[in-house]
């Protein structure tokens, strides 16, 4: 299997995730929060780069049904009803609604890949799951690393070292590309204490330093969902 981790996306073309398998990263914390919101009962996530974006599609919905969420610079957007902590998308609050989220980062990602063939979405809580899915279609894969503020982010590159370290623990054989190398090598010099490691980040550093030190706490905890959640005509849902 050829695993290819992508560290910065603003090198590539428009179209040249079109008709790729990918595998969208960003551990602290949009696709963490994405995948806990599916396991508590959400119906489906609309991940989306802008602010106007989230609040012109929320005009087309009863607002009964659905959840205006996001955040900027780890900061709840004003008059959002909830941020990108996974902590507040808990079953009571988040069940059979629709999330409308927009994040610094992560959901720009979903952008670039609208045309991909197969997309899954990764966290250390599913990471797995998403392993054995890949295995599964057995296809040349791109793992994209969201980044933080268009800069290459160690959290996600540990995701992405994480990753690749679980399927090849299936006895598969893989083929790297330098960037997944790199990543698996970053993994290796830090799994013994995954939760220290996020937190040693600069995005760990960032969000302890604005009081969400517990959501990577929650995070750093390796395969506790049982969910495998897919980008399709614009929504994240789970795989049946």
């Amino acid at each position: 299997m050829k695993i290819n981790v992508i560290f910065l996306l603003r090198d590539k073309k428009d179209d040249f995730f079109t008709g790729k398998n990918v595998v969208i990263i960003d551990i602290l914390r949009a696709t963490s929060t994405m995948v806990t919101a599916l396991s508590n009962g959400a119906n489906g996530i609309f991940p989306v780069s802008s602010v106007e974006e989230a609040v012109k599609i929320s005009k087309n919905l009863e607002r009964t049904t659905y959840l205006l969420c996001g955040e900027r610079n780890t900061k709840v957007i004003e008059g959002f009803d909830l941020g990108n902590s996974p902590l507040e998308y808990t079953e009571k609050v988040v069940s059979g609604k629709k999330i409308i989220l927009t994040t610094t980062n992560g959901t720009k990602v979903f952008d670039e890949v609208k045309h991909s063939k197969n997309v899954l979405i990764v966290s250390s809580l599913n990471v797995s799951v998403v392993a054995k899915k890949m295995i599964e279609i057995a296809d040349e894969w791109y793992l994209i690393c969201s980044g933080r503020n268009g800069c290459y982010d160690e959290s996600d590159a540990l995701c992405a070292g994480l990753l690749i370290y679980k399927i090849i623990q299936n006895n598969v054989k893989v083929e790297l590309n330098d960037a997944g190398r790199t990543a698996l090598v970053v993994y290796k010099s830090t799994k013994a204490n995954f939760n220290s490691a996020l937190k040693k980040t600069e995005h760990g550093k960032i969000l302890i330093a604005n009081g969400f030190e517990m959501d990577i706490d929650f995070i750093s905890n390796i395969d506790s969902l049982e969910l495998l959640a897919i980008y399709l005509n614009n929504t994240v849902s789970v795989l049946q």
